[in-house]
């Protein structure tokens, strides 16, 4: 996650129960994509198996997935490359942008700007209404943004970033698998965003370049980011389309009711901080969809009752996570340290708990029949 702030020495650097094995998503979440039928595509032979295996594929092979990098692009490629094997037609999207370095132990040297090329990645199973939903996760790690970061070991070439976001990248690639088959009514257009942790550029890219007309047609937008080394796992809305019409938490609500059924345990923001309103979420890529006026869901793992209550602390201070997180810290961040530290088994559990959330919320929202 992307934060516009700079992190002080004693906060964190965020951009921000053990269940039996399940049957696979078919027995019981089948439901009618498109005409009454098509019937939702299999996951895998276990919910969150793919998902689970990209996530640590993604840290152990691409660490330093700063933008800009050929380890951020070899990264988009690598995505481009499963979406393709998948049946997708994917596309690279290149553009420019560039971020600011700042001196904060040498303010005499002020800052400076930094120039890069990164890539969105982007493919779609096209639908019939002419509208759309867009899936997005950023592929990119945390680039150190201050010399203070670089003396922190907040980012850089090694951080693997199981959490922040190789977990967000894995979902999204079993969401593709999950419809690669699939005839949804409204496209499925899936985005793995680069230059998230500069300012959320390769989704205000994307934003940027649609259209009037492409805005309204797009229906929702559903985003994953940190599912990983969060207490908790949340659904959000977006504040300021939920702040126009409520009915922009709509699809928030229904992942809610959707883990509910399969006993999941899910929350939303209690709306304990003042600045971040109950129900809603932020410093992701949803936010520049949010302020474009298109509805979203954002689903991440944090603890939102805290700290400042504003979902920056993930878990409890311990020794093993001494700020209470693992946002971007090269040496907390990485498959050895979270596998050994966090509740046994909890990259498989997430990965099948989100993924059998977000198959039946994608395909309703995509124009499936509950």
């Amino acid at each position: 996650m992307f934060s516009t702030l700079t992190p002080s020495p004693g906060s964190p650097p965020r951009s921000r129960r053990p269940l039996s094995r399940l049957a696979a998503v078919a027995s019981g979440l089948a439901f009618v994509l498109f005409g009454g039928s098509v019937a939702l595509p299999a996951v895998a032979a276990e919910p969150g198996e793919l998902a689970a295996r990209e996530m640590r594929h993604i840290a152990k092979t691409f660490p330093g997935r700063m933008a800009g990098t050929p380890r951020e692009d070899q990264t988009a490629r690598y995505v481009a490359d499963r979406l393709l094997a998948m049946g997708y037609k994917p596309s690279l999207h290149r553009f420019g942008t560039r971020y600011t370095f700042r001196w904060i132990n040498k303010p005499e040297r002020g800052h400076d700007f930094r120039t890069l090329i990164s890539t969105n990645v982007i493919a779609e199973r096209r639908g019939t209404s002419g509208k759309q939903i867009i899936v997005g996760a950023h592929v990119d790690s945390r680039t150190p943004t201050s010399d203070t970061d670089l003396e922190r070991r907040i980012g850089g070439p090694e951080l693997e970033g199981l959490d922040a976001n190789a977990s967000g990248t894995g979902a999204l690639l079993e969401l593709a698998q999950a419809f690669s088959k699939a005839a949804p009514t409204h496209t499925i257009q899936l985005i793995a965003f680069g230059a998230e942790e500069i300012g959320l550029h390769g989704a205000i890219e994307v934003v940027n370049r649609m259209t009037p007309k492409e805005r309204a047609r797009t229906l929702w937008m559903v985003n994953i980011d940190g599912i990983v080394t969060g207490d908790g796992l949340y659904f959000h809305a977006g504040p300021k389309t939920v702040a126009k019409d409520p009915k922009a938490g709509a699809a928030r609500d229904r992942a809610l009711a959707i883990a509910a059924k399969l006993g999941i345990a899910a929350a939303t923001n209690p709306g304990l901080n003042p600045e971040h309103p109950k129900g809603t979420g932020c410093c992701s890529d949803q936010a520049a969809f949010d302020d474009a006026g298109i509805p979203v869901v954002n689903v991440e793992a944090t603890h939102w009752e805290l700290g400042d209550k504003d979902g920056y602390q993930q878990t409890s201070v311990g020794k093993a996570f001494p700020n209470g997180y693992s946002w971007h810290l090269v040496d907390i961040d990485n498959r050895a340290h979270l596998e050994a530290n966090l509740p046994a088994g909890r990259v498989d559990e997430r990965a099948r708990d989100v993924i059998r959330i977000l198959v039946p919320l994608v395909g309703e929202l995509a124009g499936g029949k509950r």
